[in-house]
């Protein structure tokens, strides 16, 4: 719970230009299953044999406009992932595909 709550104090500081707080706090709770599923909070995680990296597991191959390092800070990793989701990618995450599944996401339009 507490490293839910820090996520959300942090991203008060981030959130792009363009979100309001309401729609910040609409997105949250997808947004904090997506991290759960793909890295379970952990800022270090690496997945796809190595092409995805960060909370969010930023693929590195599919987004060639952020690095590694911007992938694994999980401030920066945030507000992409934010900024995506606010643009109506959220069908980037396998996470997303697979919450969706299980019946713990609603589907959104993609």
């Amino acid at each position: 719970m507490f490293k839910q709550l820090c996520l959300i104090l942090i991203a008060a500081f981030i959130i792009p230009q363009g979100v309001s707080w309401k729609t910040w706090l609409n997105m949250w709770p997808d947004l904090e299953k997506i991290v759960a599923c793909e890295s379970n909070f952990n800022p270090k995680a690496v997945g796809d044999h190595g092409k995805s990296f960060g909370i969010f597991q930023i693929h590195l191959p599919a987004h060639k406009e952020v690095t590694k390092k911007q992938a694994l800070d999980p401030y920066f990793s945030l507000a992409w992932a934010i900024e995506k989701y606010h643009n109506g990618e959220i069908g980037i995450w396998s996470c997303y595909h697979i919450l969706i599944k299980k019946g713990e996401m609603p589907r959104f339009d993609l």
